[in-house]
């Protein structure tokens, strides 16, 4: 086994990395992708033979893991920051990635609730 610990008050376990700041658990998405000297490709091209509408509802997954797993705003933030841009590279559309962001928005309250802010403002600046 390999030892995940980063600090004495940090570790990486899974797609988590699990912190304690001021004597409570702070969790966010770990990406051990990012950790490799290449790059990996994760989520689909449109180009592919995969459908469209299949592709885009992989926005809409991911947004629900990053609202589920992450305990502060800012690490939701750059979750989707840095997916929205890998989608684009893979040439998926600014527009529609808006459309499924406005649907995750007005379906999926109570999961991005729990961070105590209004996340449109912030998260509706990476759409143009």
């Amino acid at each position: 086994m390999n030892g995940t610990n980063v600090s004495p008050r940090k570790c990486n376990y899974l797609d988590m990395s699990i912190s304690i700041y001021r004597g409570k658990f702070r969790v966010s998405l770990y990406d051990k992708r990012k950790d490799y000297d290449f790059n990996v490709i994760s989520y689909p091209f449109l180009e592919g033979n995969i459908p469209n509408n299949l592709s885009y509802s992989v926005f809409i997954s991911q947004l629900v893991r990053f609202a589920k797993i992450n305990t502060t705003v800012i690490g939701f933030y750059d979750n989707i920051a840095d997916l929205v841009k890998k989608l684009i590279c893979q040439g998926f559309n600014l527009a529609a990635l808006r459309k499924k962001f406005l649907k995750f928005y007005h379906s999926k309250l109570d999961l991005w609730c729990k961070f105590g802010v209004d996340i449109y403002e912030h998260v509706i600046n990476l759409f143009t």
